[in-house]
């Protein structure tokens, strides 16, 4: 069954109907493939208020807003959809470099699965792999050079379908003063700010939103995940903003860390674990079986079990829709739902105490959050 470019098998449209209705259904992978109409940065108020950061980026032209519920948070406005001129070149890109290319990011050399012959200053038309148009811009080297090279800038983008800030070409992003981090995934760390943890393990910690969320709010966090790259990444992240003291960043596979590590223990664990990322915003395509999502259901209830064993307080969080990564997960490992403290997002399926962000209807990525509490 393919719903605007998102393939789900049978089994996965049965299960989402037994919460949600055809329409509904329809209009949440229709939004999945656009972005939110807010895009989200977080304030490093170790270093800058909201107030203050927001004028910079206001006085250079970026127009930033205060966001309604969290003191940190400052959201930019996203544009579109725009139609693309058409160029008589393309390049074709991967998944990944599409849905960046799509919100204005320029093209480089990794995202290219191939290219017509291009001189420097040709017009082309960036086009993902499945086909859909996401801009026209300028080549800024010949594609001889380029796949020799594999490395560097490519394509200007001078027309996207959406248009939004690049945040990582700001001097204050160089600075360390903001982190770019969609509502939900901000919403994590006020919910931990309200369980008054003074330490926190977070088990699936990179690219590091969360973890230095959390040391900027005050506390002392073990950042645990099991890529050296994505550790790597996350280094580079705590480093930027200036969290370095407050974060000890460990490389492991997190699903055995009471095991390897006996005496580790917290106040609070977060577990965000892989997912089949049906929320995540926006989607030029994406394929979820029922299988998948059981497959990793497992997945994720290892982690779980851990962070219990670990911290008597556990915020558990996913960046997907499907009852059987999320709520169902809680109920098999016996975990106490427990109030999250948030007024924005819809209760869980079953589960009052959750909160679930649903795309077509909070203009957010599509997430889930619970807080739970170790049963005696």
């Amino acid at each position: 069954m393919n719903l605007y470019g998102i393939e789900i098998d049978y089994g996965l449209y049965k299960h989402f109907l037994e919460y949600l209705s055809d329409n509904e259904i329809d209009a949440l992978f229709h939004s999945v493939t656009k972005p939110p109409s807010r895009y989200y940065i977080r304030v490093n108020t170790t270093k800058i208020s909201r107030r203050d950061l927001m004028k910079r980026l206001n006085s250079r032209g970026v127009q930033a807003y205060p966001d309604e519920h969290f003191d940190d948070a400052l959201w930019l406005p996203v544009e579109g959809p725009f139609d693309i001129p058409t160029a008589r070149k393309q390049v074709i890109v991967d998944k990944k470099a599409a849905e960046s290319v799509m919100l204005g990011a320029d093209l480089y050399a990794p995202g290219i699965v191939k290219t017509d012959h291009v001189k420097e200053g040709d017009e082309v038309n960036i086009v993902s792999d499945n086909g859909v148009v996401v801009a026209f811009g300028t080549a800024v080297v010949d594609s001889d050079e380029i796949l020799k090279t594999r490395r560097g800038l490519y394509i200007k983008v001078e027309k996207s379908l959406y248009k939004a800030p690049k945040i990582r070409d700001l001097p204050e992003y160089k600075e360390g003063l903001l982190y770019s981090q969609s509502l939900p995934a901000i919403a994590v760390g006020h919910v931990a700010k309200r369980a008054r943890a003074s330490t926190a393990v977070d088990l699936n910690a990179a690219p590091g939103g969360k973890a230095t969320h959390l040391a900027q709010i005050g506390l002392r966090i073990i950042a645990v995940d099991r890529s050296w790259p994505k550790i790597e990444k996350l280094k580079e992240e705590v480093k930027r903003l200036g969290l370095a003291d407050r974060i000890d960043v460990v490389l492991h596979d997190s699903r055995y860390l009471d095991r390897d590590f006996p005496r580790l223990a917290a106040d609070l664990a977060l577990v965000d674990p892989p997912c089949t990322d049906i929320g995540v915003r926006p989607k030029i395509y994406h394929k979820v079986t029922i299988e998948m999502a059981k497959t990793l259901s497992r997945y994720q209830i290892q982690f779980l079990k851990t962070a219990l064993k670990i911290a008597p307080t556990v915020i558990y969080s996913t960046c997907t829709l499907t009852y059987i990564e999320n709520e169902d997960v809680i109920r098999k490992v016996g975990a106490e739902p427990v109030d999250t403290g948030l007024e924005i997002g819809a209760p869980g399926w079953g589960c009052p105490e959750c909160r679930r962000f649903l795309p077509h209807i909070h203009n957010t990525p599509g997430f889930f959050i619970a807080l739970l509490r170790r049963r005696r």
